[in-house]
């Protein structure tokens, strides 16, 4: 049963606080949506549910064009019923159509139990939805790069959510584990696989440099093991939230799952990206990338020679697989619903000197103590 959202669906989001539920309820709000919005929020630091969705909004840009986006209610997708309580407990599975989750650990980091977010708050998703009264439709972001190690290959969803494959590291693996078990549930279930998004667009240090905190790092180093050659599918953040409202609200779907990708036209290679790094840092001498297939020991010991180099690639060494994976995702799906007339990927050329205008170096130091 294909479900879509209209302008009086009451919707329920989980990771407002986050880069993409930011600008999915930005989005929402701005075409004039009427049914009941909440955003789920966990308390922290002192500060109460609508004060975080506030801080989030604002760092948008756009604050007080944001003003009534949602109810912020207090919960958290790892306790049961996700935290909610009373009066929240009883309208929302009331009265709720959609529920979109957004919610996740994205640490690649290895000492960081990312399951129990990913997996257990799936779990509590399904038992919640289930005591739903009008069965809603959960919209799941998941990830594209949930299959495990590939390369070299164009995917297409139908290759994709492989919890059995090997996993380049554990938040992967847990994404692929909570798809199948949603997928499993016999929920009605929209699952959405976004490729690598960038903030472009947001005026915000701390979301630029949640994956390109590196860029103005490599300035230390004379070397790399990196394919030049190898392809990374980018997307920024306005294309994957509307591309998700646009799955929403059609009516005419033919599947269940779909890529938010740049894919094979849309992609770039790293060494086009090292170029753009490269003239934002006033880079004398290029970086010299090298296939990992050449990365000798003896190289090594030369590129990475000082306590700087060292800390910083301890941390870098999480991300190289991803960067020499060569992997995009096919969009054909996508584009059967949403042309690329109507919604392009943005050239990745076009945005990445804003955002890397955004990154200190100092700041860059202290993301790199933290993968």
């Amino acid at each position: 049963m294909r479900r879509n959202i209209s302008k009086y669906s009451n919707i329920l989001i989980t990771g407002v606080t986050g880069l993409i539920g930011g600008e999915i309820l930005r989005r929402l709000h701005a075409r004039g949506h009427r049914g009941r919005v909440w955003a789920l929020i966990r308390p922290s630091d002192g500060d109460s549910p609508a004060e975080r969705l506030r801080e989030r909004l604002d760092r948008s840009g756009e604050l007080s064009a944001t003003a009534g986006a949602a109810d912020a209610v207090a919960g958290d997708i790892l306790e049961p019923f996700w935290g909610l309580s009373g009066a929240n407990l009883a309208e929302i599975t009331e009265s709720v159509d959609v529920i979109i989750h957004n919610a996740a650990d994205t640490s690649f980091a290895a000492h960081r139990d990312t399951a129990t977010t990913n997996v257990t708050g799936v779990r509590r998703l399904i038992a919640f939805a289930r005591g739903c009264r009008r069965a809603p439709l959960i919209a799941y972001m998941s990830t594209a790069s949930n299959v495990g190690r590939e390369t070299g290959r164009c995917l297409s969803e139908d290759d994709g959510c492989r919890p059995a494959n090997e996993h380049f590291n554990d938040y992967k693996h847990s994404k692929a584990v909570g798809e199948q078990e949603l997928r499993d549930s016999g929920l009605p279930v929209l699952t959405l696989r976004p490729t690598i998004v960038l903030s472009a667009g947001l005026p915000d240090p701390v979301f630029a440099r949640q994956i390109l905190w590196c860029a103005p790092l490599t300035r230390a180093f004379g070397a790399l093991p990196i394919d030049p050659n190898s392809r990374l599918d980018l997307v920024d953040v306005g294309f994957v939230a509307e591309a998700t409202l646009r799955l929403l609200e059609c009516p005419r779907r033919t599947h269940d799952c779909y890529h938010l990708s740049a894919g094979t036209t849309g992609c770039v290679t790293v060494g086009e990206l090292e170029r753009i790094v490269a003239r934002v840092n006033r880079r004398r001498t290029p970086l010299r990338l090298v296939p990992p297939a050449g990365w000798r020991p003896s190289l090594h010991r030369a590129a990475v020679d000082t306590p700087l180099r060292k800390r910083v690639f301890r941390s870098l060494r999480h991300y190289l697989p991803f960067l020499n994976m060569d992997v995009v995702y096919d969009d054909a799906r996508l584009r059967a619903v949403v042309p690329a007339a109507e919604l392009p990927v943005r050239p990745a050329g076009e945005y990445l000197p804003e955002l890397l205008a955004l990154i200190r170096e100092k700041a860059a130091l202290r993301e790199a103590c933290l993968p």
